[in-house]
């Protein structure tokens, strides 16, 4: 017995070596084909599956009658194997299918289980990861997409909105909505010749969840519900124009962003507060960042250029202009959905403030000085207003050092949010422990009424 256990110990290490570092989970965030039925073959990577939903996938192609495939599931090769449960298994149209799943390079032939269709033809695969099934459906006809998308239904009180059409990439819209349906369709007034664009699946619900994409379908039939909206609140619509899939997300704000970029203080790092967004305490929509961009700052990695992320990674949603190069100074739409990694870029050195609506999605950026011109100030350590009023401001901290009468000082963010505050005073610290930044203090009294911009 114990020479078995050794045995066995020796058997269980030996695996552990070879598969170090392998993830055995199923990934739900990619499928492929594989097999003689397809075009693509036994070419591991020549046909993906389009996610349609949180592990749902599908292909709409040519299967050959009589010859095997299956699918793959893992990014680092023949790891992860989505196979029949039956060897030889014919698919036909609308029946659904059980998988099984192995983690294994190699896989024995007694699990390795493909399936087959029994007709040549062009057909749509189906598979869903939730519930370990296929299931093959006749190709839909190929789909006429509109020039203009109209939104409606019960969820905003049967009224018509058009979506805005950003450049070519998609269509978006903000709503607000309450308990009911959404419906998507190609005339701004319901009509004999109204064609709408419904969800692949029935009852999808877009409340929950970080959103949902869903390849779209076409039908004439007006009594289509749609998708369904659970929870009142603001939502946005987007319609991809090249992929002519449909997400809609839930908006809740934000509690901060991150600015990385070849022209920031930390590049690429986001480990420390100086590349925080932080909220606008005035408008729960809006996220704020002021402070110095240089071109080249950190090397020479896309010196002039930034981006934002919504989490301290690399996975995690990010944000980007929708052209590549676009000058970040003024107004710009942003892109949250799948797209090239694209980024704004600065013209010249400077100070500014970025502000991001994370509901309507824009950027603003706003150049504020140069650094030439701010460093006097920021740096001096102590400045003058006029002749008759002291200011000191360093190590974090602004003090009034003096002051010809008592005067009323405010310290306020660059976005306009008060600070600090002190009344009918001559002397004194008025903030202390302030983040890097531009501020902006108020000075006034029966005679005096000024203000000075500063950077810590």
């Amino acid at each position: 017995m114990n020479k078995f256990r050794s045995i066995l110990t020796a058997c269980i290490c030996c695996s552990l070596s070879v598969y170090a570092g392998m993830s055995n989970s199923i990934e739900y965030s990619h499928v492929n084909i594989v097999g003689s039925a397809v075009a693509g073959g036994w070419d591991y990577n020549a046909t993906p599956m389009t996610k349609i939903s949180h592990g749902v996938f599908s292909w709409t192609g040519n299967l050959k009658a009589g010859e095997p495939f299956k699918f793959m599931n893992s990014t680092d090769g023949w790891n992860k194997h989505i196979v029949a449960t039956t060897h030889d298994e014919l698919l036909n149209e609308d029946e659904i299918h059980p998988l099984d799943f192995y983690a294994n390079r190699q896989l024995p032939d007694n699990l390795d289980k493909k399936f087959r269709v029994s007709k040549t033809g062009k057909y749509q695969l189906i598979v869903d990861l939730m519930s370990m099934s296929v299931c093959l459906k006749k190709a839909p006809a190929e789909m006429k997409y509109p020039d203009k998308y109209y939104v409606t239904g019960s969820a905003i009180d049967n009224e018509v909105v058009e979506l805005d059409k950003i450049l070519n990439f998609e269509f978006k819209k903000s709503i607000s909505c309450k308990p009911g349906n959404i419906i998507l369709m190609d005339t701004p007034v319901r009509g004999e010749n109204t064609r709408y664009y419904v969800p692949m699946f029935e009852d999808v619900d877009v409340t929950f969840g970080r959103g949902y994409t869903s390849t779209l379908n076409v039908t004439t039939d007006e009594n289509s519900r749609g998708w369904s909206v659970s929870v009142s609140g603001d939502y946005t619509l987007y319609v991809s124009c090249s992929r002519h899939n449909y997400q809609a997300r839930r908006f809740v704000p934000r509690g901060t962003l991150y600015l990385v970029g070849g022209c920031c203080e930390l590049a690429w790092g986001w480990d420390s507060g100086n590349c925080r967004f932080y909220p606008n305490p005035e408008n729960s929509e809006e996220l704020i960042w002021s402070g110095e961009l240089r071109i080249g700052w950190k090397g020479n990695t896309e010196p002039e250029k930034f981006k934002i992320l919504t989490a301290p990674n690399w996975t995690d949603e990010t944000y980007h202009p929708y052209i590549a190069n676009t000058k970040a100074e003024g107004t710009n739409q942003i892109r949250t959905t799948d797209g090239e990694d694209s980024k704004w870029c600065i013209t010249r050195d400077g100070f500014y403030k970025i502000t991001v609506n994370t509901k309507l999605e824009t950027i603003t950026t706003e150049y504020i000085s140069s650094r030439s011109e701010s460093s006097d100030n920021a740096f001096a350590g102590v400045s003058s207003i006029e002749d008759d009023v002291e200011i000191s401001f360093c190590n974090n901290r602004i003090e009034l050092l003096s002051a010809p009468e008592p005067v009323d000082v405010i310290v306020s963010g660059i976005s306009g949010c008060r600070i600090s505050y002190k009344e009918k005073i001559t002397k004194g610290i008025i903030a202390d422990q302030l983040e890097k930044g531009i501020y902006i203090v108020s000075v006034t009294g029966e005679t005096i009424d000024r203000s000075y911009k500063i950077m810590i």
